[in-house]
C-alpha cells in the first residue's frame, strides 16, 4: 500500500468519511509540478529527444487560467473573469543548425519539424510559426523546442495563450532580449490574431501574464487593465475540469462565422434606433429590451447572449466578494443555457454533463459552464465534492462519446 495515500478500505473506516479519504487521494493523485519542476523536465526532454547539441535551452513558464466567463470577449470589447490554475506549461528553447525547426512534446514519441510555410497550418506547428515570425528575431534561424505541460487543450483559449506567452518569453531569453509585459502582450496577441483568423480576447494573454496569487482576476479588454478579486471568508470551493475533445479546427471555422454574426448585429442595431453605437459593450441595460424589439430575428439571439455574459460578469465578482457560491454556480448555468440555445458552441456532451451538473446540486455540485468555446467544461463545486463528481461524470458520460473523458482537479 502507498504510505502516501489516506486508505478507505477495511470496516474501520466510517461510512460518512469515506467520501473525504476517496477526495483526498485523489487531490494527492493530481498533485501539480512546481514552475521549477516544469522547467527542468523541459530541459531534460530536449535532451534526452534531441541531443545535447547547439547552446544551452532557454525555458520559461507560464501559468494557465480558465476563462469562467470570458469567450465572449473574442467577439468585442468587454470585461472577462479568469479563474487562475495550479497547473502551468513551460517552454525550452535553443537555436539550432538544422533545415527545419524541432519539437517534442512530453507524452508524443513523434518530433515535429517545421518551417515558414507551416504559419498556414491550424495545427501546433502554424501558432509556433505565428509566433516567431510576430517576434521577429529569428532571421532565418531555426529552434529546438520542448514543450511540457498540464493544461488541458481542450480549453482552447486559455491553452494557445498561454503555450503563446511562454514561447515569447523563451524567445526574447534566447536572443538577449529584455521581455517588457507590453511587448510580451502585444507579439503573443498578434501571433493569435493572425493564427486564428480574426479576433482573439487580449483577457487570456493578460490573465496568464498578470501575476496574482488571489483565485480570481477581472479583465477589461477595452483597457487592458486588469484586478485581482480576493475571496472573503474561510470557506473556498473547489474546481474541476472536463474535458473531452482536442480537436481545435471545429472551433475555428465556428469562431469566425460567430464573429461575422456579431458585426452583423451591431450593424443592425445601429441601423434601428443606436445609430451611436460602436460596441455591444455600451449598450445599456435598460436599452436591451428595445434593442430586442427592434432587431430581426437573425441578430437577437447573438445580442442577447453576449450582453447578457458582459453583465453576467460583474455579477459574478459580487458573488465573489459576498462567498456566495451557490449564486455563481447559478450564474455558470445561466451562462450555459444561453450558449447552449443562443450561441451554439455545445453538443450532446455539454448537455449531459449539464444534466449531472444538476442531479449533483445537493452534493455539493454548484455549476458548470463551458470555457474556450470546444470540448471542456469547468465546475464548481465543495472542495470534497469536486473529485467524487469528475469521477461520476467521466463513467456515466464516457458511453455517450468516442472521445476519451479527462478530468482535472484545478
Amino acid at each position: 500500500m502507498d504510505s502516501n495515500r489516506l486508505s478507505s478500505e477495511g470496516n474501520n473506516t466510517p461510512a460518512f468519511v469515506r467520501p473525504f479519504l476517496h477526495a483526498l487521494n485523489r487531490m494527492q493523485a493530481d498533485e501539480v509540478l512546481r514552475p521549477t519542476q516544469y522547467l527542468e523536465r523541459a530541459r531534460i526532454l530536449m535532451v534526452d529527444r534531441l541531443g545535447l547539441a547547439g547552446s544551452m535551452p532557454h525555458a520559461l513558464f507560464a501559468r494557465g487560467i480558465v476563462g469562467v466567463m470570458a469567450d465572449h470577449t473574442h467577439y468585442f470589447d468587454g470585461f472577462a473573469l479568469m479563474l487562475r490554475m495550479k497547473q502551468g506549461i513551460s517552454v525550452a528553447l535553443r537555436v539550432n543548425q538544422e533545415q527545419t525547426t524541432r519539437i517534442v512534446l512530453e507524452g508524443v514519441s513523434s518530433i515535429l519539424n517545421m518551417d515558414d510555410r507551416d504559419v498556414n497550418q491550424r495545427g501546433l506547428k502554424g501558432l509556433l510559426a505565428h509566433v516567431i515570425a510576430s517576434v521577429g528575431l529569428s532571421e532565418g534561424r531555426q529552434y529546438d523546442i520542448s514543450v511540457v505541460g498540464g493544461i488541458p487543450t481542450g480549453l482552447g483559449a486559455a491553452f494557445h495563450a498561454a503555450f503563446t506567452v511562454a514561447l515569447v518569453k523563451a524567445l526574447h531569453s534566447a536572443h538577449d532580449v529584455e521581455s517588457e509585459k507590453s511587448l510580451v502582450r502585444d507579439q503573443a496577441t498578434e501571433a493569435l490574431v493572425n493564427w486564428y483568423g480574426h479576433r482573439f480576447s487580449p483577457a487570456y494573454v493578460i490573465g496568464v501574464m498578470e501575476e496574482f496569487s488571489s483565485p480570481f482576476l477581472l479583465v477589461d479588454t477595452s483597457t487592458l487593465e486588469s484586478l485581482p478579486i480576493e475571496v472573503t471568508g474561510k470557506t473556498r470551493p473547489g474546481w474541476g475540469i472536463v474535458e473531452w475533445t482536442r480537436d481545435w479546427e471545429p472551433g475555428f471555422v465556428a469562431s469566425a462565422s460567430r464573429m461575422k454574426w456579431t458585426h452583423t448585429a451591431l450593424k443592425d442595431l445601429k441601423g434601428r434606433g443606436f445609430p451611436k453605437l460602436t460596441s455591444l459593450r455600451d449598450l445599456e441595460h435598460r436599452d436591451l429590451e428595445k434593442a430586442m424589439d427592434s432587431l430581426p430575428r437573425r441578430s437577437r439571439n447573438v445580442v442577447k447572449h453576449l450582453v447578457l455574459e458582459n453583465r453576467n460578469v460583474q455579477k459574478l465578482v459580487v458573488a465573489i466578494k459576498k462567498a456566495d457560491w451557490q449564486f455563481f454556480g447559478a450564474l455558470m448555468m445561466i451562462s450555459q443555457a444561453s450558449k447552449n440555445a443562443d450561441w451554439s458552441t455545445t453538443d450532446q456532451i455539454h448537455s449531459r454533463v449539464t444534466q449531472e451538473t444538476e442531479s449533483a446540486s445537493m452534493d455539493g455540485i454548484f455549476g458548470a459552464v463551458q470555457s474556450g468555446e470546444g470540448g471542456c467544461m469547468v465546475v464548481l463545486g465543495q472542495p470534497f465534492s469536486i473529485p467524487s463528481f469528475l469521477d461520476n461524470v467521466r463513467e456515466k458520460v464516457s458511453g455517450h462519446t468516442k472521445e476519451e473523458i479527462e478530468t482535472f482537479i484545478v
